[in-house]
């Protein structure tokens, strides 16, 4: 394992590096890859079978207007069809997840398709099986993403578009249930999961077409809940949206792009300021819609800078530029040579492993010829991995486990910049709990994008079933994407009483259904009473309802609103509150 100080030598070389690649002159190469042409589209790379380099996915419409949806193996930089029956999808996504935590990577797939449906597609030994999920159709320009919103340690998946918007609970199995969490109903709409509070849940950011404007949300999750906070003003259509921490403060801020609400194409950049303020830096990002903006550090300086790429405001005016990060708020455009689009889509990738990250970009140009090229990164200084967390520990809080860990480290990426990726196991070296999409032996990363945790040094994961010991460790991820190796690994044995000691020890009190809509009941366990004593409580302390209620009564709750509240209760002396849910 290579030290801080080694590390810091390597700085030294890497500072005069970067001055040769300044004054040589900067540029971004096209290899002539040989892909299909589209536009109305979207990309996604992953290392799909397992042999560490990056594959690359595309889905929309070709020349003569047919949809397609191919997969392209990645063989030392030369990218060739795999055969598939995938069905062609236009104006939707495609995104890589591992939502089975078998360690292989699995497709979920939206948007407008012959078929009418809504795909997830299990690689089963590089072979993908439509499982059929039963998730509604959204249609025509969808977005569909994986996101673990009840720390549970599997991929659930929130869609919207086609104006709708909902969230699919995995329930293993292959079965994907109506969470029943309510959403805006939008259209031509975009989504981004992340920690944007440090609470150690994902939070979702949706913005769309409401019918009567562009908006954009944020839904705040409490155990399971989302609480809507509508950011006014902020709202874009027909683009995307993404959370990402520019300024490596520890706290995620927004890019987005898109048609405002009139009509005409914008990009911004919205710095994070906490307690739900967010503050439009004026970037200087170039204007467009019908494309894509994402963040990655193209520079290997440490701190993210800027892919955009989409129709600017008047008549076949199109752009696609890169805009480096230069501090202070200052985004300056690089002149990276990529050629201009609409309707187009962009990925970063290091698709060659030289640790810098290279794009994939499609689209319509200004012929109106589709094209999918994809560009090599030539102007990089050199990156060099970042160090894996230590002192791993883990706690116990009510039906969670909190697990911790310190910092790691990274010679580029400053502390407060990084995120952090867990996995989770049954046995050594396992992940059937919660996978990380990296391989274990060797911490490289089989997608692009940040840590599944985000940039907190602590997480908690709900419903691991008790009587078992579980394996655990963390890796480090860069501003590149750049994965660590996996710290040492540490191990927990989950006992019954760690779970909820009240709850086996002697008599208690309960309810269900948790969460609850309409109504609960409780219930004594081991006790016959004639009467239990409760009151509801807010998160902050304030009572909300007391209650003296009959064993097995229907309690109705239908006035409370959506959230988590305390539920007390007192039985023969001992009192026991529970968190209560009301979706």
């Amino acid at each position: 394992m290579r030290t801080i100080f080694q590390y810091r030598l390597f700085l030294l070389f890497s500072f005069t590096f970067f001055i040769f690649i300044v004054t040589r002159g900067q540029s971004f190469v096209d290899i002539n890859a040989g892909l299909q042409g589209i536009s109305n589209s979207s990309v996604a790379w992953g290392d799909y079978d397992n042999d560490m380099d990056m594959d690359v996915l595309i889905s929309g419409e070709i020349s003569g207007g047919a949809a397609i949806t191919k997969l392209y193996n990645n063989d030392q930089g030369t990218f060739n069809e795999v055969v598939s029956d995938f069905v062609g999808l236009r104006n939707g996504s495609v995104q890589w997840g591992d939502y089975d935590n078998d360690g292989d990577l699995d497709i979920l797939a939206t948007g407008d398709n012959s078929e009418g449906s809504t795909f997830i597609y299990k690689n089963e030994n590089n072979e993908f099986i439509d499982i059929n999920p039963g998730i509604e159709y959204f249609g025509d320009y969808s977005s569909a993403y994986w996101g673990d919103y009840d720390n549970d340690g599997d991929l659930d998946v929130f869609i919207t578009g086609g104006w709708n918007s909902k969230l699919y609970r995995n329930d293993g199995q292959d079965n994907f249930v109506d969470s029943e969490n309510e959403f805006m109903a939008l259209s031509s709409s975009r989504a981004s999961w992340g920690d944007y509070d440090n609470d150690r849940d994902m939070d979702l950011l949706v913005t769309g077409d409401t019918g009567g404007g562009m908006k954009l949300y944020c839904y705040k999750n409490t155990d399971g809940v989302f609480e809507e906070i509508e950011f006014a003003n902020m709202g874009l259509a027909s683009g995307s949206v993404e959370w990402g921490d520019y300024d490596s403060d520890g706290d995620l801020d927004i890019l987005i792009m898109g048609f405002d609400d009139y009509i005409e194409p914008k990009a911004n950049i919205f710095r994070n300021d906490g307690n739900h303020i967010f503050h439009n830096i004026y970037s200087g990002l170039p204007p467009v819609t019908l494309g894509t903006a994402s963040w990655g550090d193209v520079d290997n300086d440490g701190d993210l800078d800027v892919l955009i790429t989409g129709k600017l405001a008047g008549c076949g005016v199109f752009a696609s530029s890169i805009h480096k990060n230069m501090g202070n708020d200052i985004f300056n455009d690089i002149s990276a040579g990529l050629e201009s689009a609409e309707r187009s889509a962009a990925a970063w990738s290091d698709f060659d492993n030289d640790t810098d990250l290279d794009l994939i970009l499609t689209g319509s140009n200004y012929s109106g010829s589709k094209f999918t090229n994809i560009y090599r990164n030539d102007m990089s200084l050199p990156n060099i991995m970042p160090i894996a967390p230590d002192n791993l520990s883990f706690g116990f809080n009510d039906n969670e486990v909190i697990l911790s860990w310190d910092p790691g480290y990274d010679a580029q990426t400053p502390e407060n910049g990084l995120s952090y990726n867990i996995r989770i196991g049954t046995s050594p070296q396992e992940y059937d709990n919660m996978s990380p999409m990296s391989h274990i032996e060797n911490g490289f990363r089989k997608i692009n994008a940040f840590g599944n945790v985000g940039q907190s040094t602590s997480w908690k994961i709900n419903e691991l079933e008790p009587g078992i010991t579980y394996y655990w460790s963390v890796q480090t991820i860069d501003n590149t994407f750049q994965a660590s190796e996996f710290s040492d690994e540490q191990s927990f044995y989950l006992t019954y009483t760690e779970i909820n000691k009240n709850f086996y020890d002697e008599p208690h009190v309960t309810f269900h259904p948790n969460p609850a809509k309409n109504h609960i009941y409780f219930k004594t366990p081991g006790v016959v009473v004639n009467s239990i004593s409760a009151e509801i409580y807010s998160l902050t302390g304030e009572k909300i309802k007391p209650l003296q209620v009959m064993d097995t009564e229907r309690i109705n709750i239908s006035e409370l609103k959506k959230g988590v509240y305390l539920v007390r209760t007192n039985l023969n002396g001992n009192q026991y509150t529970e968190r209560l849910i009301v979706k």
